[in-house]
């Protein structure tokens, strides 16, 4: 007299018993999860008022008996995560009337998707994801006026061409739909304008890796109740609309891997309920908007492969919230990193590589306590490893090559436990460790820095001599105050040869119509340091034009005078500056082109009130 039998989330073996077949009164049978595999009995066929049955992830072999497609009392079928195979009947649901969910995803099923589904006027589930039935999509959706969740992904519906989305017009007939996923397969056409017909209820539309292709049509801004868009790894092209902008329930925005051009719509920034963006490989263009900075719940966001210029707004390193990924790789960015990056604190993985960016490393970065991935290769930075790092103790993968860091290489990275660490091709000196990740020669590359020496034997570096040990230790027992006061001296020395220079030009070489500038050279007008910070605007990466070994260049506009020039700082603390500067003041004074940018006057203090 058993109506209800439910076993599920057990540790049976040895198959389903055949005398289960005897409980006829059976209504519903529950024996999930319990990995009892074999096959499903024949005695089951006795169970002739069953209602629904569940035989989900058993390890269950062989085909579907068929006496279970004639029963017509059942309404749930479900049988998923198992290796079942064979064919679906192309009888399915035409002695069923009351089936109200078919689960038969990830198995091994082949063949088509029987049309006849759409008798199933019931149906509110279908799902068989994952599983390797092919052919077009056949069916009429409208008929299916319950139907809440559509389940086809991961198969090979489709054959690539334009006629493979013609069922996707009946599905604006189904005023219940949820949930559709039609990912992973070989769906060819364009995504019709239909879709924004289809239920204000449709909360997730996954169509990523087919093949459609076309524009997203505007009338997608009509399904507000959306909270993820997975359309990546397809052949779309045009712009990503605005209209996108008033989807304000969206949490997930996949579309990577297409050919959408053009700049990211500002009105991105209306989704602040955003948790994961990603946009990479495509040929998005312009700069990042700076309305991200309302995507206050956003936790990884890739832009990595477009054409993506300029510097990154800061409002980027306000997000907090930021913590599985921030991927800006393989784009043309440019300017420092600031400050604010210290912000990041439960960020995971930092990829800026393959850019533009230039500058010191930020001591804040230290701050990011949570990351793990650390890749700045091939950028222009510059400088010495901040000693700040040694606190990352989570670090697992560094690549810092094709830069131009130098100094030498720090030994706190030999506590660290770090799995891969690339520093080559920068300007490194001096011995390299020998412990930790260093101790592994295929967990670490330090190639292209001609100066390095010492290290593990299989790294094949010149051993460190003896001389390199002495100037070592010289340099060490100079203080801070001592190189600050030497680097000082050389600069008003520099700066007296290079008056004497400007003086002897002016003297040289009158006209009869000076130009301002010219009148600014000759009187020799002092040009205060608060001047410089403001006419570039605080010496900001937006004004920076470009950086060498032992200067930065920024562009300067004085609002009082009103004309541009080019302001050239000098990094005297740098091993070889003040000879490079030299250098240049001789050129100047030996040398005279009317390409050269003329000198107007110099500036040595830092001091708001004067030079």
């Amino acid at each position: 007299m058993i109506t209800f039998l439910s076993l599920s989330k057990n540790d049976f073996t040895g198959g389903i018993p055949p005398l289960l077949g005897n409980l006829t009164s059976l209504e519903i049978l529950i024996l999930t999860y319990c990995q009892l595999g074999g096959k499903i009995p024949d005695s089951l066929k006795q169970l002739k008022k069953l209602r629904k049955i569940g035989l989900g992830e058993n390890g269950l072999v062989g085909a579907i008996p068929s006496f279970f497609f004639n029963l017509s009392m059942l309404e749930v079928l479900s049988f998923p995560e198992n290796q079942l195979q064979g064919s679906l009947p192309s009888n399915l649901c035409l002695s069923q009337p009351r089936l109200k969910w078919i689960g038969l995803h990830t198995n091994n099923f082949t063949g088509f998707l029987p049309p006849s589904i759409s008798n199933c006027s019931k149906l509110e589930i279908l799902e068989l994801n994952f599983n390797d039935l092919n052919g077009k999509i056949a069916m009429d959706f409208g008929r299916l006026q319950h139907l809440r969740d559509l389940s086809l992904g991961g198969n090979k519906f489709g054959s690539k061409d334009g006629g493979d989305m013609n069922f996707f017009h009946s599905l604006s007939n189904c005023s219940d739909l949820i949930y559709l996923e039609l990912s992973y397969n070989q769906l060819g056409g364009v995504l019709q304008s239909s879709i924004g017909n289809f239920s204000s209820k449709l909360s997730s539309l996954g169509l990523d890796s087919n093949y459609l292709s076309g524009t997203i049509p505007s009338s997608i801004r009509n399904l507000l109740g959306l909270t993820a868009i997975s359309l990546g790894s397809n052949g779309f092209t045009g712009m990503i609309p605005e209209s996108i902008g008033e989807l304000q329930t969206l949490q997930i925005l996949f579309l990577h891997n297409n050919h959408f051009s053009g700049a990211i719509p500002r009105s991105i920034g209306n989704l602040s309920l955003l948790v994961e963006v990603t946009l990479a490989g495509n040929s998005l263009e312009g700069t990042i908007p700076s309305t991200i900075g309302s995507w206050k719940q956003v936790i990884g966001l890739d832009l990595q492969g477009n054409k993506l210029s300029g510097s990154v707004p800061k409002e980027l390193f306000q997000l907090s919230s930021l913590s599985i990924s921030l991927i800006l790789s393989q784009n043309n960015l440019s300017g420092v990193l600031p400050q604010e990056i210290g912000n990041l604190k439960l960020l995971g993985i930092l990829d800026f590589s393959m850019n533009r960016f230039t500058g010191e490393l930020p001591s804040s970065l230290s701050s990011c306590a949570s990351l793990e991935n650390l890749n700045l290769s091939s950028n222009l930075f510059y400088g010495s490893l901040p000693g700040s790092f040694s606190s990352l103790k989570g670090l697992e993968y560094v690549d810092l090559s094709h830069n131009n860091f130098s100094g030498h290489v720090p030994t706190y990275l030999q506590q660290i436990p770090l799995k891969h660490l690339d520093l080559s091709y920068n300007n490194l000196e001096d011995k390299v460790p020998v412990k930790g990740v260093f101790a592994n020669t295929s967990a670490i590359s330090v190639i292209g820095n001609t100066r390095l020496c010492g290290g593990i034997p299989h790294l094949h570096l010149p051993k460190c001599t003896s001389t390199t040990r002495d100037s070592k230790r010289r340099i060490q027992k100079h203080s801070i105050r001592v190189i600050v006061a030497i680097s000082l001296s050389s600069t008003i020395a520099g700066l007296a040869l290079l008056s004497f220079i400007l003086f002897y030009c002016c003297i040289k070489k009158k006209r009869d119509k000076p130009s301002e500038a010219r009148i600014l050279a000759e009187s020799f007008e002092k040009i205060s340091y608060a001047r410089l910070f403001k006419a570039t605007g605080g010496f900001s990466a937006e004004n920076l034009i470009g950086t060498g070994s032992f200067s930065s260049v920024y562009k300067g506009v004085f609002d009082e005078k009103g004309f541009i020039v080019a302001i050239k700082v000098l990094n005297l603390l740098r091993r070889g500056g003040f000879k490079s500067f030299m250098a240049e003041s001789e050129a100047l004074r030996n040398i005279r082109h009317r390409n050269l940018v003329k000198v107007i006057t110099a500036c040595s203090s830092i001091d708001f009130q004067g030079c």
